[in-house]
């Protein structure tokens, strides 16, 4: 078949009833879902996991030059089949590989799109576990809740949780799934769920010094022989300064690294710091203080989130 420079192949949302491959000219596809253009020249396939699906196609086709195309239907394709040209045998090759990785793609992109709602009901669950004075949440349970959330299958549940098993956020023992600490849980909730409606870093990510600024905490706290009381730690600057030499890695421990989380209240200077424009020297402060608990459980949630999201994309 022949089009002529401007003619329309098909539209988006019409039935994919065929497949086409170029054997001249040019073709541009657009969906009304994306802004991006895909341009198909000689050898090129169009339309061909709609077609495979029996779904309709997902942009329109335009001739951007007079084109001459080979156009297959499902009779054409039968008979060919019963044939099997050495061409024809390479494109249903390529065809079913293309479906596969759609396939893959989409169970991919599910799993994603269902992680918010997998961890709202473990965060839920948890808390009325915890209010309960209860161990472990029910498995069945929390199959069964996402499954009402999320049209997603009992198997990708099930891959989800084993996820969060590996980076030691839960762990499941048969019909028991017994949740290391709720608290991360839900900071993770809160962060996935953020990202996914602003598209931007959750604010409880914190930046590479940052989390060096916290880690010299902990060790300074951990080698300290005062007490916490109510989980409030104090630690001396000059303690903290000589563990942040080793922690830091080649980095100085300032007020200006530090001032990112005395800002946000994670750690809180013993004396007064003004306006922030000029800082004393970090010397000058005799010690900081802080809720232990809330910063061993905000490192905890910048381990799991990036190990999280590779694993997600495997």
């Amino acid at each position: 078949m022949t089009l002529e420079e401007g003619q329309i192949l098909f539209r988006e949302g019409d039935p994919g009833e065929n497949l086409y491959v170029v054997r001249d000219g040019e073709l541009q596809g657009k969906s009304t879902l994306g802004t991006a253009i895909n341009t198909y020249g000689p050898g090129a396939l169009i339309g061909e996991l709609a077609f495979l699906k029996k779904e309709p196609y997902t942009e329109t086709i335009t001739a951007t030059e007079d084109c001459e195309l080979i156009e297959i239907t499902p009779d054409a394709l039968e008979e060919s089949l019963e044939q099997e040209p050495a061409w024809f045998r390479s494109i249903i090759s390529f065809l079913t590989g293309r479906l596969q990785i759609a396939g893959d793609n989409k169970r991919k992109s599910d799993k994603i799109k269902a992680l918010p709602s997998l961890l709202y009901i473990l965060d839920s669950l948890s808390t009325r576990a915890k209010a309960n004075e209860e161990t472990y949440v029910s498995h069945a349970e929390v199959i069964d809740g996402v499954e009402k959330l999320f049209n997603l299958s009992k198997d990708n549940i099930e891959d989800l949780l084993k996820i969060l098993e590996e980076l030691e956020v839960l762990k499941i023992q048969g019909e028991e799934i017994h949740v290391k600490n709720a608290n991360v849980v839900h900071l993770l909730y809160e962060s996935i769920r953020f990202r996914a409606r602003y598209k931007k870093t959750p604010p409880q990510i914190l930046s590479m010094t940052e989390q060096m600024v916290l880690n010299a905490v902990i060790k300074t706290v951990q080698q300290s022989t005062e007490p916490l009381k109510n989980g409030t730690f104090t630690v001396k600057t000059e303690s903290l300064l000589k563990v942040g030499k080793r922690a830091m890695f080649g980095a100085t421990l300032t007020l200006r690294t530090m001032l990112p989380l005395l800002e946000r209240k994670l750690l809180n200077a013993a004396i007064p710091l003004g306006d922030g424009d000029v800082l004393p020297e970090i010397e000058a402060i005799p010690f900081f203080f802080g809720d232990f608990d809330t910063i061993l459980d905000l490192m905890e949630l910048n381990r799991i989130y990036p190990l999280l999201d590779k694993k997600l994309v495997k």
